[in-house]
């Protein structure tokens, strides 16, 4: 087996593990279109993610950090995440819990 089609499988297994639920109570789905022999990773969402205005917060805030951690994934992308990581983490930066003030 290709080293790429290995890295595929795992990827698409750590997918399938810990985030394929969750896109599914949704309506949606993601899968790896591609995978390079050097570890870029290159996604694609289906279903209700197509069109979902909320799919970089997805792709960011759950997806990508699931892939990105799996061993030989150097980047991932998705086509359909139209937005810079900046923007992304201006987004997440805003959904977080409030920080508590620290106690004296």
């Amino acid at each position: 087996m290709a080293a790429n089609a290995d890295l595929q499988q795992r990827v698409d297994a750590a997918i399938d593990e810990n985030i394929a639920r969750f896109l599914d109570s949704h309506g949606g789905a993601v899968a790896s279109a591609a995978v390079t022999p050097d570890g870029d990773v290159t996604l694609r969402f289906d279903g209700a993610c197509r069109a979902c205005p909320a799919v970089a917060v997805t792709f960011f805030s759950k997806v990508a950090p699931i892939v990105r951690a799996v061993p030989g994934v150097r980047s991932v992308h998705a086509p359909n995440v139209n937005v810079s990581e900046a923007a992304a983490n201006r987004i997440l930066a805003l959904a977080a819990p409030p920080r508590r003030p620290q106690e004296r």
